[in-house]
Parts: C-alpha cells; sequence; structure tokens
C-alpha cells in the first residue's frame, strides 16, 4: 500500500475513533511497527492528528452519535484483491429466480457487479447495494425501513421491526468485523441487530470475509460459528483459522489468486 493511502486511513480512523492504536494500525495496513510510526510522526509533524502515547488521535476527536466502524469508503480500498475474488466465488452460488440478502459492507457490496444479470429477488440494508442493482441489474430490490447511516451506507431501525419479517430468502451473504472461536464479530450494537434479524430470514447463512479478519476482534457477537453455513475467504488464511471453521461444521471455499 501506497504511503498516501495509508495516510488516508489513518486519518480516517482516528476521525470515527477516541484513540487509534499503533498496534490497530499495524494490524488494519499490513504495515510493520516502525512504517506505522513514521506516518504518525509524519502525520502529526504535518498538524493532521496528535501522537499520543501508544497511537494517535483526531486533532478534533469525533462527537458524532453515528456507528462505531470505519467508514465505508475506506473499508473498500482495503484488501480489495481479495474482497474482490471472494465477492466473485460468492455471486457464482446464486441462481436464477432465487431470493437473496445481501448484507452491508464492502465485499457484499462487490457481489452486486457480479449478480447484476440474474433475476433475483434481493433484500438488502445496504443503500449503495440497492442503488446498485437497482440503477445497473434486473434484480427486484426491498430494503428494511430505518435510518442511513451515510458513513457506512447501511440501513438500520432501532425498533423491533423493519418490514425484513416477511422476506425469505434461500441464502444471505454478509460480512463481518472480525471472526474468531467465539463466533463473527461486529463493532456497533445497531450493526449487529440489523443483521441478526436478516439471517433469521435465510436458509443458509454465507459469511465473506477476507483473510485479514481472523486477525481482528471485536467485544460484539452477530453469531456463533455453527450458525453458519458456507464462509467464504482467500488462500491467507491460515491453518489455525481453517480448522476452527472444519471443527464448527460449516463449509469453507477458499478462492485463488488468478494464475499469470
Amino acid at each position: 500500500m501506497h504511503e498516501r493511502e495509508r495516510h488516508h486511513i489513518i486519518l480516517s480512523e482516528t476521525a470515527v475513533k477516541p484513540v487509534v492504536t499503533i498496534n490497530y494500525l499495524v494490524d488494519l495496513l499490513a504495515a510493520s511497527e516502525a512504517t506505522i510510526r513514521r506516518d504518525v510522526n509524519f502525520l502529526h509533524s504535518e498538524g493532521k492528528l496528535k501522537k499520543v502515547r501508544g497511537g494517535a488521535e483526531s486533532i478534533h476527536p469525533p462527537t458524532s452519535t453515528g456507528l462505531a466502524g470505519r467508514p465505508f469508503a475506506i473499508s473498500q480500498s482495503i484488501n480489495a484483491k481479495a474482497k474482490k475474488r471472494v465477492a466473485q466465488a460468492a455471486a457464482a452460488l446464486c441462481k436464477e429466480g432465487e431470493s437473496i440478502i445481501i448484507g452491508g459492507g464492502s465485499t457484499a457490496f462487490m457481489m452486486a457487479e457480479h449478480i447484476k444479470h440474474l433475476q433475483l429477488d434481493v433484500m438488502t440494508n445496504s443503500f449503495v447495494i440497492a442503488e446498485y442493482l437497482l440503477r445497473e441489474g434486473k434484480c427486484n430490490v426491498s430494503v428494511p425501513s430505518g435510518k442511513i447511516y451515510r458513513e457506512q451506507n447501511l440501513i438500520l431501525s432501532p425498533y423491533p421491526e423493519d418490514g425484513s419479517s416477511q422476506f425469505y430468502a434461500s441464502k444471505m451473504f454478509f460480512g463481518a468485523q472480525g471472526i474468531g472461536s467465539l463466533g463473527v464479530m461486529e463493532t456497533d450494537p445497531q450493526i449487529v441487530q440489523g443483521t441478526t434479524r436478516l439471517l433469521s430470514q435465510a436458509e443458509q447463512r454465507i459469511l465473506l470475509v477476507d483473510s485479514s479478519k481472523f486477525n481482528l476482534s471485536s467485544s460484539m457477537i452477530t453469531c456463533s460459528l455453527n450458525e453458519l453455513d458456507t464462509v467464504i475467504t482467500d488462500q491467507g488464511v491460515s491453518n489455525k483459522s481453517i480448522k476452527m471453521l472444519e471443527n464448527s461444521g460449516c463449509r469453507l471455499i477458499i478462492t485463488k489468486e488468478p494464475s499469470t
């Protein structure tokens, strides 16, 4: 990743979190600690953030009551090639005439390009997926009721009923902030609530995560591993994580880089 891209992501992370640690940025950007410290020192010297012990914080700390988690536009740029392969493998599981649910997130959004030629009934809480499929595709699109969160491009409702309970899907495709032995994790309780509602409407639950998500975690669990039917990830997944998924009983699909 180029220096300018790293700086953009670091500034975006500090804009939505009170403090961002060096260790978090090392994992997020797949860069060395020395590189991240150099980036933080540079941005501090430029007056774009404040360097603090063990991390960095924004010049103007966030006061918004929006969702926790990084903005959709930033997520799109992280591990983009791996996400595209995962999205393509997910789209290959869709069949003409099916009813499916697609959750929010950058990997799920990348599915849209590969299913736009199909006649599908799609429920999604992703504003950008709904907009893309309506503009470019043949799909019938439904969305739940709720507030549109601009940063994450998600439609979420704080109320018990958002209209999704009447929708049946053969499959649900969704992403996550992280995945570990205790289950699939997210950053915000409203995202967990919205995803859980949609999961209850689908016969099969299919998780789309690039391999970096096995190194990330959060304090909120969306569902346990044994509630998943399939996990799609890339070749960077570790043997330890593969064994963890196999022990949970879910199917694992590992995408491959195209041969050159």
